[in-house]
């Protein structure tokens, strides 16, 4: 069975983003005629709904609440997307709650993801010198300092504060902010492009076109005169567009999207490769992507002039050390995440009942693919993956199977990365992440498709924790794959 790939989570991060990139839109400019300048401080209640679509064809809605107070504001985001992939139905709810002060600089916030059993929630609040965040998944708390020296923006409340410094059009500016869905500091940069009429509904409206951009990843808004958003629009066909409560809220309570995210988001090859596992070699043309933002050369690929060459791993290759390594050069690889916790006693325990006494590198990496393998349910899951939850849920896509993989390798001294890109099935190729475990080199291990190597069809792109993985979006609807040899 094919899981389904990172797309489907990266598109609900990606969301969750894009759900606190809406406050930053508020109260930009003063009412009509549409211009820059600094605004006063709200005094009232502001209320704003969405219906969310892909491609066209509407998957939910989102809503904004703004309420001010005597120190600042008060910003409470909801959205909820109704999402099919590989023929089942999912619903994806997330909530932002933050306070901040009347700078719009972080005091504290709430976020929440929550779809089926599925659940993730994080917290954190400024103290001098530090953020201080908590997780909750699967019944397990966590808590790390962010080290930082000043208080952060969320996304969220950036725009209100650009609006107050009188933000130059067709000029660069750049601003330090914190994501609360992957716990990651990033740099924003905003734009102000100009001025353009829109269409939106059944009217015309004048609106202030603004880009924002992070981690690569550009998403346009149009604002109208009040500094309210109009309709934005975000890599991977995401959109949104602003609609009444009702309007926003019409997609039915048993209507889930027709479209399947899954196959939309596959890259077709002209001719289909047989018997792909058996393969040691790969040769493939890529375009529609800049290569500079990817990890193409790396391992067993080999990046020239626009054709990707993948030899598979041979077996005989695969090098053996005692656990766990003592190499010091690889303890970033080690370290347990708030997504990966492999220093968890559960998962410590189930390593170990795994191994059953296994030193051997290799030999403790392959039980541990096989047990990942065979316990795990190969289900659709929209989640923001962690070890925890996935031992919890025992199912997951190719994330779950991932993240899971790498923490309990982790736990008894193995090195492990989750990697990012794609893989072929049945005529196309789908977006997917994997495994790679040092073994004297990096190796790779895919515990979804129960394959240590990885056949050669596994095209890697990207490696990283989370919030590295959302970049793939950089991608879809973009990359092209002509296969020139599979032998």
């Amino acid at each position: 069975m094919l899981a389904k790939h990172s797309i489907g989570v990266a598109i609900v991060l990606f969301w969750c983003v894009m759900n606190v990139l809406l406050v930053r839109r508020q109260f930009t400019a003063p009412p009509t005629p549409i211009a820059l300048r600094a605004t006063e401080r709200i005094s009232e209640t502001i209320e704003e709904w969405w219906g969310v679509f892909y491609r066209g064809e509407k998957i939910g809605y989102a809503n904004q609440i703004i309420e001010p107070k005597t120190q600042g504001y008060e910003i409470r985001d909801y959205s909820e997307l109704r999402l099919r992939l590989l023929g089942t139905n999912q619903v994806a709810l997330t909530k932002l709650r933050i306070d901040v002060d009347t700078e719009w600089a972080l005091d504290k916030f709430d976020f929440e993801l929550q779809s089926g059993d599925v659940s993730f929630k994080a917290s954190g609040r400024f103290a001098p010198g530090r953020l201080e965040v908590e997780t909750f998944s699967a019944g397990h708390r966590a808590t790390r300092d962010i080290p930082l020296t000043q208080k952060p923006y969320l996304l969220a409340a950036l725009k209100p504060f650009v609006a107050t410094q009188q933000l130059e059009e067709k000029k660069d500016h750049y601003f330090s902010t914190f994501d609360p869905a992957t716990l990651s500091q990033q740099t924003t940069k905003v734009v102000v492009e100009g001025r353009e009429v829109i269409r939106v509904g059944e009217r015309s409206e004048p609106a202030l076109r603004v880009r924002q951009q992070f981690k690569g990843i550009s998403v346009v808004s149009w604002l109208d005169g009040s500094g309210r958003t109009l309709k934005e629009e975000s890599p991977a066909g995401l959109s949104m567009t602003r609609q009444s409560p009702a309007q926003a809220r019409e997609l039915g309570a048993t209507r889930s999207v027709s479209l399947d995210l899954i196959a939309r988001t596959s890259i077709p090859v002209a001719a289909p490769i047989a018997n792909a596992d058996e393969k040691s070699l790969l040769r493939a043309r890529l375009s529609g992507f800049e290569p500079a933002d990817f990890m193409l050369s790396a391992g067993r690929q080999q990046w020239r002039e626009g054709v990707l060459e993948i030899r598979r791993e041979p077996k005989s290759s695969v090098g053996a050390y005692s656990l766990p390594i003592e190499d010091k050069r690889f303890a970033s690889f080690l370290q347990p995440t708030p997504f990966s916790q492999s220093d968890n006693p559960s998962l410590r325990s189930l390593a170990a009942k795994i191994l059953g006494g296994e030193k051997d590198a290799a030999k403790a990496a392959l039980l541990i693919k096989d047990w990942v393998y065979r316990n795990i349910a190969k289900q659709p899951t929209i989640s923001i993956p962690n070890a925890l939850e996935v031992l919890r849920t025992r199912k997951g896509d190719c994330n779950e199977h991932t993240v899971l993989f790498n923490a309990l390798a982790r736990a008894v001294g193995i090195p492990a990365k989750t990697v990012v890109g794609v893989v072929y099935l049945r005529g196309a190729f789908y977006y997917h992440a994997w495994a790679e475990v040092w073994l004297g080199a990096w190796v790779s291990l895919d515990p979804v498709f129960n394959q240590f190597p990885a056949d050669v069809t596994h095209i890697k792109f990207l490696e990283g924790d989370i919030d590295r993985q959302i970049d793939i979006l950089r991608l879809i609807g973009n990359l092209k794959i002509e296969v020139l040899e599979a032998s």
